[in-house]
């Protein structure tokens, strides 16, 4: 589907960090929505050119505007460091403490630009969490009322609590894969319960964590969420 869409890398400033950015989006249609989407944490092939992440990208932006971006000290894109601190030592603390609040202002400003980009169109705005970048993705859908819908892969149920999703009223897709490392059904079936009504939890008996060949599949069920989701929103919409 590469020659229906075009690709562009940008840069955007999330605090005084400089990011590195590829924006996607339709060669000659017109775009139906905006589609943010989250990497993995970097020590977990976690950069915008990941198979999962790129492979979902370029299948949506041939119907909408898509950004996928590297974090900070990821790729090309900058990061503030300690004197004595590497960029591996700065990514293994957020894995340890928890705390995301730098990924979480990465993932705010690379919404913004979406936003900004596609400002002139009347297209909702939706996020596409991978692993770690389903924790911040779903965050910051969760917080932001011009998100429409979110799809969360291999969430990292166990390691990060997605609480915050409880009663959440915006339209959301869950991928878990069965031979995932992280999978416990007694943590999915919770996490599934916790989701009612709005979310919606698909189990794939034989995918891992990292999804290897069956990219094309998760393409295709997110592209089909969200299109329904969209549909579902204009038509409540226009009532």
């Amino acid at each position: 589907m590469a020659e229906f869409i075009v690709e562009e890398r940008v840069t955007f400033l999330s605090g005084p960090l400089r990011l590195d950015g590829v924006l996607a989006y339709p060669q000659v249609a017109a775009p139906e929505r905006a589609v943010l989407v989250c990497s993995p944490h970097p020590h977990f092939a976690g950069d915008m050119h990941n198979n999962v992440v790129s492979a979902i990208a370029r299948r949506l932006a041939v119907h909408a505007v898509v950004l996928r971006f590297d974090y900070r000290g990821v790729g090309e894109s900058e990061i503030s460091l300690e004197s004595d601190e590497s960029t591996f030592d700065y990514w293994t603390d957020v894995e340890e403490t928890k705390d995301y609040t730098g990924a979480a202002e990465d993932v705010k400003s690379a919404a913004q630009t979406l936003l900004d980009a596609t400002g002139a169109l009347d297209i909702g705005l939706f996020v596409v969490g991978y692993s770690f970048g389903a924790a911040t993705g779903m965050q910051f859908g969760h917080d932001n009322s011009r998100v429409h819908g979110m799809v969360a892969i291999a969430p990292p149920l166990g390691k990060v609590s997605f609480e915050f999703l409880a009663g959440c009223p915006k339209p959301s897709l869950h991928m878990i894969g069965v031979k995932d490392f992280l999978y416990a059904q007694d943590k999915v079936e919770a996490f599934r319960t916790m989701l009612r009504p709005a979310g919606r939890v698909v189990i794939l008996d034989e995918a891992d964590h990292f999804f290897r060949g069956d990219e094309d599949l998760l393409a295709r069920e997110v592209e089909d969420f969200l299109r329904g989701t969209y549909k579902a929103r204009e038509q409540r919409k226009a009532v």
